[in-house]
């Protein structure tokens, strides 16, 4: 041991080096996965309030979510007043958020946007669900309103 030279030292601290990084490296792609898991819980859970909001009513009418919505951007006389489906719908995203999470949704047809629990501020992650709403107008033609619900981090 007392014979050991510069390049003996040097080759220790270089394998220590590469032992700390290896190390580094292995503990981030090991965490990969439970990430990409998490992710898929997420696009699941905004599918499935893309989905309630589509077949859930708004109580006491008989009419969707989604519909509803669509229907107090084309219609002049909408089934459901809009302050009260504002409430409405804001309960309901509030009730399908996932801890640490929230819901916007946005209506747009023709230049007009109806949004739901706007997001303030840029989110870090976020899941897009899209889908349409057809309106049959007052005039009779067919309306086609864009829908968006996003889930993203609020931290």
């Amino acid at each position: 041991m007392k014979d050991q030279g510069v390049a003996d030292v040097l080759s220790m601290a270089f394998m220590f080096i590469l032992l700390v990084f290896g190390a580094v490296l292995i503990n981030a792609y090991s965490m990969r996965p439970l990430r990409a898991a998490t992710d898929r819980q997420l696009e699941l859970k905004c599918e499935y309030t893309y989905q309630a909001l589509e077949t859930s009513w708004v109580e006491p009418y008989t009419i969707s979510f989604l519909r509803a919505a669509a229907e107090n951007i084309v219609l002049e006389q909408p089934t459901v007043p809009g302050p009260y489906l504002r409430s409405a719908m804001e309960n309901a995203l509030d009730y399908l958020s996932p801890s640490g999470y929230e819901i916007s949704s946005a209506f747009t047809s023709d230049g007009v946007t109806l949004t739901f629990n706007e997001n303030k501020g840029p989110p870090s992650k976020q899941f897009v669900r899209s889908g349409t709403v057809s309106i049959m107008g007052a005039g009779g033609e067919n309306v086609v309103v864009q829908v968006v619900v996003r889930l993203f981090s609020v931290s």
